[in-house]
């Protein structure tokens, strides 16, 4: 056997550990660090084989670091061993006795040497080996493997993500010789270091690992937020399709919820699930099934999202399991989506069954390994179809982040739809309304055509057949005729405008024997007749054969009329097809019926023909200035679309309109808030020169209030011509007299069903008599203008929200900086409460017995002195041993000596009353406390740097302390307002003088004044003033006003976080009602001045 057993090297010791920490140090990749250490290790303890064995989370394990020499063993790299290989209770040693285990078997002895007490996991006094014999099966495990001697070490890892604070067995170093060894204690003692040094190892590759996972995270929101937040290009599926990358998945779907299950929308991308029997429009996400299972979360404090490795493990998701049938999807994962408690939809990623591989050193029976060890370690590939990929919490964390995303642009983007939606509805009623009154241009253009013709000739002919002309172009129609009744129900075909192609009827005559007899008492009482199509009509059979005779598909009927004599018929005839008339056509060639009656009666009835004319112009006029309205409404749409700024929009709408009705003035009122209608004032005005302006005028009226407010309410348009023959009240008859209106036309502005103001147009000058069309317009206006305010408010409170939630972030931040340095300051008053505490106890033992040592030392130096006068001359040993020891000095010394040290307990003493008073732990509630025992426990505690009267460098100190009474206060908070301020005003005298020495300036003495005064009312104490300044270099104005600011300091990185002075300003303002200000200027010092509030009936302390 090869006794290995020398006394280990310690310089050999010492660079082995250097090597493994230069390489901790050195690199972040656990996988260099561990082939370094095997290296190393083997070259150390000069065996044939030192490999690292980690464990997964099943127990079985890998190896996955080696160094061999190659011609004594073979090479396990990369393999694994199953979970039985190590038994479960020496796993159990491995954790909690940190055990490790000395195989030699040449000896067939196994040695165990713990580190810690297996029941108390306290560490044990002393370390040694203890030998038993070898199991059988252990030595033939070994023997198979080719070694003889064997050392294996524990590798103890804290993972930060456990919330029991326990270490987790790792793995293990192991050590393998071919030959007989033994390991001697001292090598033992090196390879737990070694170990030790892994564990720091893995640790450190640990943060790496979590540090790179968090910025991947990072990025990986970042690109989702990316493409989800860029209104209105807003990329779901693209952001679909990412986030399933990011999650390792095969599929994934977005469903979006509606109250209306056919307006559910869905993206989706990659492997799909489908239900058999099923058409493409089935969503998985609308089965109860998968509601009740995946329902969204109640509150934040639960699950935002639930995951399943398999889903065909799930019993409560059997009903479903067959729509995946098809796919090779095992895994789910579904975030529903929630934005404000508001339930928007589902984000679902799929996983597929993946094949997975194993390398085994040797092939093993799952059935028969318990009984027997493995006789070879050959590489053995074990494959496995089918396994599911879990879910890990990483994965939930980033999948709930970017669930919330989701949410964010899902809800921006149907908030974006619905404004959109509102638009382009008012675009289209535009659009539909601007057709309207082209055609309504057309129409009156074609009448007013007709009119001129009339007017301008008697000849019925050349009147009528431009009639018929301009119909068949205005209507694009086929045949356009006038049907004369001549004798009973028989006629003729008058005049006629054909399109080539199609056969002329003109001066045909027909019967009456297929024209209904009921059809001639309509049209005489003035019906018109619309036929869409003729063989799909309810005619007489007659009737649509005759039509078919004239390719006749469609027709319009209009009775010319003479009063009450039926003339004829203005027929429309559609022969390409059939053909749906619209309500306008009818309308036209209604009115174009009435003009050729006119035009038949005219020779007869010429004067009554001309004031036709007339008013056909003037219709004309009004048709012409309505398009001009709509051209205006359409530009006030238009500036309201391109700007949101309500005084704008305002001053641009009251000065279209008041040029475009030609009055006087057009306003903008607006009513105050709670003032039930009674209070307003004009926010915007356009006015006439030479006309009393009303803008930003108040206005009181209650008789408005409560007159007329509740109809306006509802809408109530009121058109006043003449003021005073409208029988107003006095009290409103007099306000608008204020404002020289003489007829008025006002029309409520109504925002979310509220009165929120009123549009007003007033005459000035003289009475006006307002038509329809500007009633129908100013309305109009109105109404724009209501869209518009709805606008801006939905801006307004969208602003509002930002600065809100830009505000409680910051104060949240805050609240957090200031919870950490409250909980800092709380722990260091614990620790130093205790440490007053424990030195307390020695201290006042030492302090109450220097006394009586001292008396004691007097009567004894008193015995020797008797002793030396009754025996002058002592024996030679005593003479020689008195001058050894200096009998004079010590006897003269040891009084001073005790002397001193009753002066040193009674400092100590004095310090550790300070460090009590100092930590006083009273956050929960005031107490009655001395305000200068604070001051002067802050200063005792800051003594090590006022440093000594006699050093030139030293700080004096100036108190100039009142009559005050017990404040009732938070006493240590207040005295970390105290050590603050005073600190702060050592730093700034320190560092001045540092900088008067480099620059070769004369030395500042330091000076801190500290003074205390009671500011009295005339019947109790109000408050205490604490005022504390120095004589150091100052600050600026710039400085000054931002001390109090949280994280903004002076001072050098290291030095300082900003937070002092801003929790000092918190706790006297917040905590204590109080005020605390700063006064500064360069070059002449600071002073800090401090007010608490006193509750009156304290006693007055001197």
């Amino acid at each position: 056997m090869q006794d290995l057993r020398p006394t280990v090297d310690r310089s050999g010791q010492e660079v082995l550990l250097h090597k493994i920490t230069t390489c901790i140090r050195q690199s972040l990749e656990l996988s260099e660090i561990l082939t370094a250490t095997v290296k190393e290790m083997r070259s150390f303890l000069n065996t044939d084989r030192v490999m690292i064995y980690r464990f997964h989370p099943d127990e079985s394990g890998e190896v996955i670091a080696e160094s061999i020499e190659r011609d004594r063993l073979p090479s396990l790299l990369g393999l694994n061993f199953p979970a039985d290989d190590i038994p479960p209770r020496a796993r159990e040693l491995f954790l909690k006795a940190r055990q490790r285990s000395i195989v030699d078997l040449a000896s067939e002895q196994i040695g165990s040497s713990p580190l810690d007490n297996p029941e108390t996991g306290l560490p044990l006094q002393a370390e040694d080996i203890r030998y038993r014999p070898v199991d059988p099966c252990h030595i033939a495990y070994l023997t198979a493997m080719g070694v003889k001697s064997s050392l294996v070490v524990p590798i103890l890892h804290q993972d930060a993500r456990t919330q029991t604070g326990e270490p987790m067995l790792w793995g293990l170093l192991v050590s393998h010789h071919a030959q007989p060894r033994i390991i001697a204690e001292s090598e033992l003692q090196v390879v737990q270091q070694v170990a030790d040094q892994v564990s720091i190892a893995i640790a450190q590759a640990e943060l790496l690992r979590q540090a790179r996972a968090q910025a991947a995270k990072e990025f990986s929101i970042n690109q989702i937020a990316t493409l989800l937040h860029t209104l209105p290009t807003l990329q779901l599926q693209a952001a679909l399709e990412r986030t399933v990358a990011i999650l390792q998945g095969s599929g994934g779907r977005l469903y979006t919820f509606a109250l209306d299950p056919t307006q559910a929308t869905i993206a989706t991308c990659g492997v799909q699930p489908q239900m058999p029997g099923q058409d493409q429009t089935w969503m998985i996400e609308q089965s109860p099934l998968w509601q009740q299972y995946f329902r969204p979360a109640e509150s934040k404090a639960e699950s935002w999202q639930q995951s399943i490795t398999d889903l065909y493990k799930e019993p409560e998701l059997r009903v479903l399991a067959p729509a995946f049938r098809g796919t090779l999807i095992r895994g789910i994962l579904v975030v529903p989506l929630q934005y404000r408690q508001q339930f928007l939809g589902y984000l679902t990623v799929f996983r597929d069954a993946i094949d997975t591989a194993t390398l085994w050193a040797g092939q093993f029976d799952s059935d028969q390994r318990q009984f027997q060890p493995r006789n070879s370690f050959e590489a053995w590939q074990e494959l496995k179809q089918g396994q599911a990929l879990p879910w890990t919490p990483e994965d939930w964390e980033l999948a709930a982040a970017l669930g919330e995303h989701f949410s964010m642009a899902i809800q921006q983007q149907q908030l974006y739809q619905q404004i959109h939606g509102l638009n382009v509805s008012l675009e289209l009623q535009v659009q539909q309304r601007t057709q309207e009154l082209e055609q309504a241009l057309e129409s009156a253009r074609l009448l007013r055509q007709v009119s001129d013709q009339i007017r301008s000739t008697l000849n019925l002919p050349t009147i009528l057949q431009t009639i018929v002309r301009e119909v068949r172009g205005l209507l694009d129609t086929d045949r356009v005729v006038i049907y004369q009744f001549v004798r009973g129900w028989q006629g003729e075909i008058v005049v006629e405008e054909v399109a080539s192609g199609w056969q002329s009827i003109l001066h045909e005559k027909y019967a009456d024997e297929c024209f209904p007899t009921e059809h001639a008492s309509l049209y005489q009482r003035g019906r018109i007749r619309a036929i869409d199509h003729v063989k799909q009509s309810n005619l007489h059979p007659c009737h649509i054969e005759f039509l078919d005779n004239l390719q006749v598909q469609a027709n319009l009927v209009v009775p010319i009329r003479m009063g009450e004599q039926l003339w004829g018929l203005l027929i429309a005839h559609e022969c390409r097809g059939p053909r749906q008339w619209q309500a306008f056509e009818m309308e036209l060639l209604e009115q174009l019926a009435d003009q050729v009656a006119i035009a038949i009666q005219q020779a007869e009835l010429y004067e009554q023909s001309c004031a036709t004319a007339a008013m056909a112009t003037a219709q004309a006029k009004q048709i012409e200035q309505a398009a001009e309205q709509q051209k205006t409404l359409f530009e006030v749409i238009t500036k309201i679309r391109e700007s949101l700024d309500l005084q704008t929009i305002f001053q641009a709408t009251a000065r279209e309109v008041r040029q475009l009705l030609n009055v006087d003035r057009v306003g903008v009122f607006r009513f105050e808030p709670e003032s039930s209608y009674q209070d307003g004032v004009f926010v915007s005005e356009s006015v006439l020169p030479g006309f009393t302006s009303v803008l930003d005028r108040k206005v009181h009226d209650h008789c408005f209030g409560e007159q007329y407010a509740p109809y306006y309410r509802l809408g109530r348009i009121q058109a006043v011509a003449d003021l005073y023959a409208a029988n107003l009240s006095d009290c409103h008859l007099k306000i608008l007299e204020q404002f020289q209106v003489r007829a008025n036309l006002v029309v409520p502005l109504i925002q979310s069903d509220e009165l929120w103001g009123l549009l007003c147009v007033h005459q000035c000058s003289q009475p006006h008599a307002w038509t329809t069309s500007e009633i129908e317009f100013v309305t109009q206006i109105a109404a724009q203008l209501g869209v518009a305010i709805q606008q801006a408010e939905l801006l307004t409170q969208t602003q509002h929200q930002t600065v809100q939630l830009a505000q409680t972030l910051n104060e949240l931040q805050q609240t957090q900086t200031q919870l950490i340095q409250t909980e800092k300051m709380s722990s260091l008053g614990q620790l130093v409460a205790g440490v007053a505490h424990e030195i307390n106890n020695p201290v006042n033992f030492i302090y109450g017995n220097v006394n009586y040592v001292s008396e004691y030392t007097k009567e004894l130096l008193t015995l020797l002195h008797l002793y030396q006068q009754h025996y002058p001359s002592p024996e030679r040993p005593i003479q020689e041993y008195a001058e050894s020891i200096e009998l004079d000095f010590l006897a003269t010394d040891l009084p001073k000596m005790l002397a001193s040290m009753k002066v040193g307990t009674d400092r100590i003493r004095q310090i550790v009353l300070s460090l009590r008073n100092f930590s006083r732990l009273d956050q929960a509630e005031k107490k009655p406390v001395d305000v200068h025992e604070g001051i002067d426990s802050t200063l005792m505690i800051l003594q090590h740097r006022l440093k000594l009267a006699n050093d030139p460098t030293a700080i004096r100190v100036v108190k100039q302390y009142g009559l005050l009474p017990l404040a009732e206060c938070y006493a240590g908070q207040l005295n970390q307002v105290f050590m603050n301020i005073i600190s702060n005003a050592i730093d700034a005298i320190e560092n001045d003088n540092q900088q008067r020495l480099a620059q070769g300036l004369p030395f500042n003495p330091g000076l801190i004044k500290i003074e205390t005064e009671l500011i009295q009312s005339a019947s109790y104490a109000s408050q205490m003033l604490i005022r504390i300044s120095d004589n150091g270099p100052g600050m600026s104005e710039a400085v000054r006003s931002r001390i109090f600011d949280p994280f903004f300091t002076t001072k050098a990185v290291g030095q300082g976080t900003g937070l002092g002075l801003s929790i000092s300003y918190q706790i006297v303002v917040e905590k204590h009602g109080g005020m605390l200000k700063c006064t500064s200027q360069v070059g002449q010092g600071t002073e800090f001045l401090i007010e608490i509030p006193i509750r009156s009936g304290w006693t007055i302390q001197p």
